[in-house]
């Protein structure tokens, strides 16, 4: 049996996630089937469209995290968390998300109006 190499214990959970890369405009469903404080073991069926780096959302825990993928065997994927900070509440980063769009619009009209005048 092999070692463990995990500096925290896992727990063992069914969990859905939603995986995000290219920008936020590419997703995928997951599962998450066990969790810690530094990394999961995630299964995703379209594993080979994974890129190496990506954000991970959990609604449940309403938490999201960057992530990258650490081994790969099948569907079954280790991730690490690579951010060393406390994870953000999800509805901290829509509120956010929202700010940053309503921002985009602003400056938009802006350019508008100058363009305009």
């Amino acid at each position: 049996m092999d070692a463990e190499r995990r500096r925290s214990m896992r727990q063992r959970t069914l969990l859905g996630g939603v995986v995000a890369f290219n920008s936020r405009r590419s997703t995928l469903d997951c599962a998450i089937r066990n969790l810690s404080d530094e990394g999961a073991l995630m299964v995703l069926s379209d594993a080979i469209a994974l890129p190496q780096a990506f954000e991970i959302e959990i609604p449940s825990k309403q938490r999201q995290y960057a992530a990258r993928a650490i081994w790969r065997r099948g569907e079954r994927i280790g991730i690490v968390f690579t951010e060393p900070a406390e994870a953000v509440p999800l509805d901290l980063m829509r509120r956010l998300k929202a700010y940053e769009t309503a921002n985009a619009g602003l400056k938009a009209r802006i350019r508008q109006l100058t363009e305009a005048g």
